[in-house]
C-alpha cells in the first residue's frame, strides 16, 4: 500500500496523534497471525473500495434514470446502492477487526479498487446500467478470490462474511441484468 497523499482533497489533522498508520496491521484480538491478517487487510481494502465505486456508480444511475421504466429501475438502483454502502461497512469493519485501517480517503479507494468510475458525464441507461452489470461482476470475482485466500489463512469469519456478501452481490447483478432485457429499458425521445 502507498503512503498517505495529503492535497486539496486530503488534509492532514493538525494537532492529532496518528494511532496507526495507513498500510499497517497491528496484533488483533481474534490472534489471527499478523502477516496473515495484513494479507486479508490488503484483499479486503480492495473488495472495501470496490464496494465503495459500485455505490457511487449506482447511485449517480439513480439520481439520472429516466424513461418509461423509471420507477423500475430506480428501485433497483436504489436497492442496490443501499447494499452496496452495507457492504462497504461490513468490510470496513472487518478490516478494523484484523488489526487494519480501512482505505477512506479518494485516492487511497481509487488505488484500492478494481471497480472503476464512469466519466462525469450522463450516459444512456442502458449503457450505464452495463457498467453497473460490469462493476458488480468485477467486484464478485475480486471477493471470490479473497474466500480463497482467506480460507487459505484459516480466517473462516471473514470467509462466512464474504460468501454471504457474495450470495446478495450476485443477486443484485441478476436484478441489473433482467432490467437489460431485449424487451426492456424503452428509449425515450427527447
Amino acid at each position: 500500500m502507498s503512503n498517505p497523499q495529503t492535497g486539496r482533497l486530503v488534509q492532514p489533522l493538525d494537532g492529532a496523534t496518528v494511532q496507526q498508520e495507513w498500510g499497517t496491521v497491528e496484533e488483533n484480538p481474534l490472534r489471527l497471525d499478523r502477516d496473515d491478517a495484513a494479507h486479508v487487510v490488503e484483499a479486503l481494502n480492495a473488495d472495501h473500495a470496490g464496494a465503495f465505486n459500485l455505490f457511487y456508480l449506482l447511485r449517480k444511475h439513480y439520481w439520472m434514470a429516466a424513461g418509461a421504466e423509471h420507477e423500475q429501475v430506480a428501485d433497483v438502483l436504489e436497492d442496490g446502492y443501499e447494499r452496496a454502502r452495507d457492504l462497504n461497512d461490513a468490510l470496513a469493519e472487518r478490516i478494523t477487526e484484523l488489526g487494519g485501517v480501512p482505505a477512506s480517503t479518494p485516492p487511497q479507494i481509487q488505488e484500492c479498487s478494481p471497480v472503476h468510475l464512469e466519466a462525469e458525464h450522463r450516459f444512456d441507461l442502458r449503457a450505464s446500467l452495463d457498467g453497473d452489470l460490469e462493476a458488480y461482476a468485477t467486484l464478485a470475482a475480486s471477493m471470490r478470490d479473497h474466500v480463497t485466500l482467506a480460507k487459505d489463512v484459516g480466517d473462516e469469519a471473514t470467509v462466512e462474511l464474504l460468501q454471504d456478501e457474495l450470495e446478495a452481490l450476485e443477486a443484485e447483478a441478476h436484478e441489473v441484468e433482467e432490467l437489460l432485457a431485449d424487451d426492456t429499458l424503452v428509449e425515450v425521445s427527447r
